[in-house]
């Protein structure tokens, strides 16, 4: 899982390098970081196995694009170095730094402000605030615009001199291909998928029922998804046509490439065309595309070059590879590298202990993503009616079974339970609050005798139950952060937002330090935050 994990990664990071290049190579990892034994130092070598610098870096620089890349300094900082014998820095320090890609870089010189800079370092524009809306992140130039995110969490467009090509008002907005961009309007479960040209004017609408996108076009093909639950990906055109209809078979799909995408069926991975048909079967445990025609497949723990006829192209096999760069593979056959071309014929005759395809960031942000990987490790869920496993409405038998917190006895007191969760540098404290107390006793009617044996009659305690009254009516949760996100909560909270509308919450008032939600059936989220104080989310 943890190899198919990476390699779905290098997939989709590799599409975002490479999505408006032209040229036949599959990337555009121009030297990749490498080594000559086990505790040795790293170097960087080309993409055709040229070594360019030895023996300099006690961990791995990022691999690099342009000619240029990227070390993470022992004070946590990152610098840039042109691919040369004789390395020279680029620019200073940054506090972070993505790639270069059309001659341009976005990056942070402090926890304040995104820059880009040019390949001599000199920075061309810094991103502050638009429309009175601080900018966020800042992602790699496609076609001359990036896209970038204010902390509202919209999303727009910069162009190469910093004019602000298309305001941030998408909830999501993909990198331009093909004179194009994919973007999602903010508009909750009213949200559509259109596509913009470079100056944000709407050429086309997709259909209302797609729910996902590939993100990019290639070829002239969107990758769409209308069914969350039944998961069947298929393809329309720029002009909105089904040209693959959703299938169950794809169950994942890869942009389209050379007139071919990969496809998951749940199981095991094959190769369509794109007119759908399926050139070889799904039977490999990973597909990566190498060139015109050819494949890196592959099965069980072993990896291989085919054409697409489904035949090995060559006869040599890997366990562990960096992809296609530019049209070479370093591969991993026993113990050693050797380089490969695209068909997996062996080019020359040197070996390398290690050879890495470490990629290098492909935006720079002030952590909005992470937080979000964060709230949703921390509640899973935040939805209307629902926040992590709780449910508004929900007797109070069954959420005190969910906690394990105690049986009708215990509880026969009380109208609230808590429990905490935490995560890397996140810490909540759940309140839940109950409409009645949570149990009541089950009695008889006895008779009884005083001590001059006087009989009476009185309720007898015989046990207890839960109260079939009494339910769950509000859920508060108590955030702290710490760690990296110290200070953050603005930033948290955001990110709370984005998530809540996703869901199906629509934004209803937003102050400094006050966000109120609401949903249909009366649902209502309130979030309150303040710099260093954490923050507070009421569910009701």
């Amino acid at each position: 899982m943890k190899n198919l994990l990476k390699w779905a990664v290098l997939a989709a990071i590799t599409q975002v390098l490479s999505i408006s290049c032209t040229s036949s190579k599959d990337d555009s990892f121009t030297h990749l970081p490498f080594r000559q034994s086990e505790n040795g130092l790293w170097g960087v070598l080309t993409a055709d196995g040229k070594a360019i610098i030895s023996d300099e870096y006690s961990s791995p620089p990022f691999a690099a694009t342009e000619g240029i890349y990227i070390v993470k300094k022992e004070n946590g900082l990152f610098e840039y170095y042109k691919a040369d014998p004789k390395p020279v820095r680029i620019g200073s320090q940054y506090y972070k730094a993505a790639a270069f890609k059309e001659s341009m870089a976005p990056v942070m010189e402090d926890e304040e402000i995104i820059s880009v800079i040019n390949t001599k370092g000199d920075v061309v524009f810094k991103l502050e605030k638009v429309s009175g809306k601080r900018i966020i992140s800042c992602s790699l130039f496609s076609e001359g615009l990036a896209v970038i995110q204010n902390e509202d969490g919209l999303k727009g467009y910069v162009d190469k001199k910093g004019n602000i090509a298309v305001t941030p008002q998408y909830s999501e907005a993909f990198s331009f291909s093909e004179g194009l961009a994919i973007v999602k309007t903010d508009e909750g479960e009213r949200s559509k998928w259109l596509l913009i040209n470079n100056k944000g004017e709407e050429i086309q609408k997709l259909d209302d029922e797609i729910k996902e996108t590939t993100g990019s076009i290639s070829g002239g093909l969107i990758g769409i998804l209308k069914s969350v639950d039944d998961g069947a990906w298929g393809f329309v055109s720029k002009n909105n046509e089904e040209l693959i209809k959703p299938s169950r078979e794809f169950v994942s799909v890869t942009p389209p490439k050379f007139k071919t995408f990969t496809y998951f069926d749940g199981t095991k991975w094959g190769i369509s065309d794109i007119t759908g048909k399926r050139i070889i079967p799904a039977e490999f445990d990973n597909i990566l595309n190498s060139g015109k025609g050819f494949f890196i497949v592959k099965k069980g723990d072993v990896w291989f070059v085919i054409d697409s006829d489904n035949r090995e192209s060559s006869n040599v096999e890997f366990t562990d590879h960096t992809g296609n760069n530019q049209g070479f593979i370093f591969a991993k056959v026993r113990d050693r590298f050797i380089l490969i071309d695209s068909k997996g014929k062996r080019v020359g005759e040197q070996d390398y202990f290690e050879v890495v395809a470490n990629i290098p960031p492909s935006e720079v942000s002030f952590g909005v993503q992470s937080f979000k990987r964060n709230i949703a490790e921390l509640f899973q869920v935040i939805a209307p009616g629902k926040l992590w496993k709780f449910s508004i409405e929900a007797p109070a038998s069954q959420v005190a079974e969910l906690l394990s917190s105690g049986n009708a006895e215990t509880l026969k007191s009380s109208r609230t339970l808590s429990t905490k969760r935490s995560v890397t540098d996140m810490e909540s404290t759940i309140s839940l609050g109950f409409s009645s107390e949570m149990g009541v006793a089950v009695t008889e009617r006895e008779m009884l005798r005083d001590m001059w044996g006087r009989a009476y009659w009185e309720n007898v305690v015989k046990g207890y139950v839960f109260n079939e009254n009494s339910y769950l009516q509000d859920i508060s949760a108590n955030i702290k952060i710490f760690g990296d996100l110290a200070g953050k909560e603005r930033e948290v909270a955001n990110s709370i937002l984005e998530i809540a509308k996703a869901s199906g919450f629509t934004l209803q008032s937003q102050e400094e330090g006050v966000l109120i939600l609401t949903a249909g059936n009366n649902r209502v989220l309130s979030l309150k935050y303040a710099r260093n104080a954490g923050l507070n989310l009421l569910l009701r």
